[in-house]
């Protein structure tokens, strides 16, 4: 019997495949890793763009006495909360949204495999047409859904730290007393508050997002004869940048030659459904303000709060702080891009 170090065949066999499949694993988990750092510093980078939007979406001005949009601008406006709050001021709630965004992923990550096996059993090569994209759309749905349900409160948190502004006087000290206001004066559930109109949202947005990607990945990411050699030592990085949207993941995994059109892709489809769906989410925003903010007055239903912000400024109302929130794909895109690259060319980072 033919012996390989002192072991038959199939137990040589048997322990090579359990190599590679740690391997694979230790791979895995390390571009996970890295790219989480690379989606958190990317966040860092555009959260003081990210607390101006959400001050124009929920009707409070960042700088007293003055309007948010006008001859104001956005940058004049971060420099008056420099002036006011200090320049600690433009990161106020970011740990929490950094918080928010990793526990998301994570969950998201974590049900991804099982959905997709659930809702396109034998692979997704076994399915074509519409109905492949329903299925697509049902397992991204859900395991954004699943996300939603673990890091909302942490979003809510986020949006009432942001909309905290110093003048006349800040209501909450941190996330913990915030925690523990709205606890006591509004409830636990307040948490939750929008999180039916949050998941309805996401319908819609997986939808766009998904076919944004389908449309455009032909001409993107169809690239042939530009694929590298395959070696012991290749990885397969992730499209993070797709996550930073509600509730979707368009292209999870793609190889490093793509680079840098699957990010270019990921946030295409990403900001083209967001700006679709961007008036609900100011609704969403304005809600939920209004229902735990100390001094707002809470309208009796979000019928009424639909209303009200129609009122105060017509269908523009509802695309409030827009220009910002296209201004602060810049900063997160390069961040992302610059950490995508440096884990390409290192290639040894597990």
């Amino acid at each position: 019997v033919a012996m390989s170090d002192g072991l038959p065949p199939a137990a040589t066999s048997t322990e090579t495949t359990r190599n590679s499949v740690k391997g694979e694993r230790r791979r895995f988990l390390g571009t996970a890793l890295a790219h989480g750092g690379a989606r958190v510093l990317s966040k860092v980078a555009s959260a003081p763009i990210e607390r101006i939007k959400i001050c124009a979406q929920v009707g409070v001005q960042p700088v007293a006495g003055a309007p948010f949009s006008g001859a104001l601008g956005m940058p004049a406006t971060l420099c008056g909360v420099v002036r006011t709050e200090g320049l600690r001021a433009l990161w106020r709630g970011c740990p929490t949204h950094v918080a928010g965004v990793c526990i998301g992923a994570v969950t998201r990550l974590g049900a991804l495999r099982t959905l997709q096996m659930w809702a396109m059993p034998g692979g997704g090569q076994h399915y074509q047409g519409a109905g492949a994209f329903v299925r697509r759309c049902s397992f991204l749905y859900a395991a954004g859904a699943s996300a939603l349900l673990l890091a909302y409160p942490l979003d809510v948190a986020f949006t009432l730290l942001a909309a905290d502004v110093a003048s006349p006087r800040r209501q909450f000290r941190g996330v913990w007393h915030l925690a523990k206001s709205v606890a006591r004066e509004r409830g636990v559930l307040s948490f939750y508050r929008g999180l039916p109109l949050c998941l309805a949202t996401a319908v819609p947005f997986v939808a766009i997002a998904t076919g944004v990607h389908d449309g455009l990945a032909p001409f993107l990411l169809d690239r042939p004869g530009q694929a590298p050699e395959p070696s012991e030592h290749d990885v397969h990085p992730g499209d993070f940048s797709s996550m930073s949207r509600s509730g979707a993941v368009v292209n999870s995994w793609a190889p490093a030659h793509l680079f840098p059109w699957n990010l270019l892709l990921g946030a295409s489809a990403g900001f083209i459904a967001q700006s679709i769906t961007y008036p609900l989410d100011t609704l969403r925003r304005r809600w939920l303000f209004a229902s735990c903010h100390p001094l707002a007055a809470a309208p009796t239903s979000l019928r009424g709060m639909a209303c009200q912000l129609y009122m105060e400024g017509g269908l523009r109302a509802y695309y409030a702080g827009y220009g910002a929130n296209a201004t602060k794909l810049a900063p997160e895109l390069l961040v992302l891009c610059m950490a995508y690259k440096q884990i390409n060319v290192s290639s040894y980072f597990v």
